[in-house]
Formats: structure tokens, C-alpha cells, sequence
């Protein structure tokens, strides 16, 4: 079988832009993971630093 060089020359940037993608892809994704877990730390430190407690319930009056 016969390729045109043309061809090979083709499918090889097609090939490599998808592999691009696929990398810029993952390190975008990586990013996004990495942000979101130091924010969730900065937030959990935050809350164990005022105590840690959730609000009081409050409490309902009794009829006398």
C-alpha cells in the first residue's frame, strides 16, 4: 500500500495535537485539583482555629 507523504505528514500534527491536548488537558485538571485542596486545608485550619464547634442549638422556650 501506497501512502502519500502529504498523508503521513497529516496524520503526524494531527497526532501530536491530540496528544497536546491531552497533556495540557491533564495539567489543567492536576491544577485544579491541587487548588481546591489547599483551599479545603486553608478553610479546615480556619475552622479548627476558631474552636472547632459547631454553632449552639437553639433552645426552645417551655411553656410554664
Amino acid at each position: 500500500m501506497n501512502i502519500d507523504k502529504r498523508w503521513i505528514l497529516l496524520l503526524a500534527v494531527a497526532s501530536g495535537a491530540a496528544a497536546l491536548a491531552s497533556v495540557a488537558t491533564r495539567s489543567r485538571r492536576r491544577t485544579l485539583r491541587t487548588e481546591h485542596s489547599l483551599e479545603h486545608a486553608m478553610d479546615l485550619r480556619s475552622w479548627e482555629n476558631e474552636g472547632g464547634n459547631l454553632a449552639p442549638a437553639p433552645v426552645a422556650a417551655t411553656p410554664a
